[in-house]
């Protein structure tokens, strides 16, 4: 039956709760293949969560390897398609990646434990997926 007063109900939910129905959303549009939307969705949720020391946040923002040597410029590029997504910039189109999109759900999972039962069901899929391991595999679909 179709909600008759959709606009009446209300809901009380902590910042955890709300977190995770954000990550949950956004592992169903990663399957879904709605790259933007779990982007947005997982960014949100990372957001809303204090910084965690050593988390994987830390790990990627500070890793000694990183391709730039400026600490601006770089976590400018790991953030650089959920700011898209957030903001008026160019260019009109972007390529969105599947690994990134795992990344940034991954990213947001971190900061927020315990995990549910599709957190948990995402990451054995991240770390049994062979395609991790070849990114020249990841290519734009039409």
């Amino acid at each position: 039956m179709r909600e008759q007063r959709p606009f009446y109900r209300v809901f009380t939910i902590t910042k955890q709760e709300a977190a995770v129905q954000q990550i949950e959303a956004a592992i169903a549009a990663f399957h879904a293949g709605q790259f933007a939307a779990a982007v947005t969705l997982a960014g949100a949720a990372e957001g809303m969560a204090p910084e965690k020391p050593g988390g994987l946040w830390a790990i990627l923002r500070d890793n000694p390897n990183r391709p730039m040597p400026e600490s601006k410029e770089w976590i400018g590029r790991l953030n650089e398609t959920r700011d898209w997504l957030k903001h008026t910039r160019p260019p009109e189109t972007r390529a969105l990646i599947a690994f990134e999109t795992g990344l940034s759900i991954l990213r947001a999972m971190d900061k927020w434990e315990p995990w549910t039962g599709p957190m948990n069901e995402f990451k054995d899929l991240w770390f049994s997926s062979p395609m991790l391991l070849r990114p020249e595999d990841y290519s734009p679909e039409a």
